[in-house]
């Protein structure tokens, strides 16, 4: 079976300090049809040949510091549920927090990130010790949209979790940057809930 990096595949949390993560979700953007829940099946496919390598200028080899895992997806039983995925998303994780596990994530669409940083930082997450983090969110797009409605019905979209994660407490806003924004969008007032 393939893994992520070639890495062994285990499930168990409590058995890694680094957890390759699968989140194949897609109805962030509204529906499965676009593709973006296969990125964690394709990346299996073709980064085994990758695992094992070592950092020759700091010298550095990840696979000896640490126990790197391949822990599988995160379950979807109702894909098409876009809330009901961020729920799964949090789920997961935190138990990954509970471990002190670090994750390294393949999506899936960009809505995942609420899910995650939801469970890893900010109150009662054992990664950040309760504190907010910071971003450094590289995007065409903010992800702040709260001013447009939640697209085809999604409230934890991925046009909008950098706004939620914002209020709910998990990201400190004035110690994030968000760089490369640009594109067509419906309103003028656009970047408004990025400056907010």
């Amino acid at each position: 079976m393939p893994t992520l990096l070639g890495a062994q595949y285990d499930p168990d949390p409590s058995n890694a300090d680094i957890a390759l993560v699968g989140v194949p979700h897609s109805t962030g953007n509204g529906t499965t049809e676009r593709d973006q829940h296969l990125g964690p099946r394709a990346v299996r496919n073709v980064s085994p040949w990758l695992g094992g390598r070592v950092h020759n200028e700091f010298g550095i080899d990840p696979w000896q510091k640490a126990r790197i895992r391949d822990v599988g997806d995160v379950p979807f039983p109702r894909a098409n549920d876009n809330e009901h995925c961020i729920e799964q998303i949090t789920k997961f994780y935190k138990d990954l927090d509970r471990f002190g596990v670090r994750p390294v994530s393949i999506g899936g669409d960009h809505s995942i990130t609420g899910g995650i940083v939801k469970a890893m930082a900010g109150p009662d997450a054992q990664t950040t010790s309760g504190q907010k983090v910071s971003l450094l969110h590289i995007d065409a797009h903010t992800d702040t949209f709260d001013m447009l409605d939640h697209f085809l019905g999604a409230e934890r979209s991925a046009a909008h979790w950098g706004s939620y994660l914002v209020r709910e407490g998990h990201v400190d806003a004035s110690r994030s940057v968000q760089i490369g924004l640009r594109g067509h969008t419906r309103a003028l007032n656009w970047l408004q809930s990025s400056y907010d």
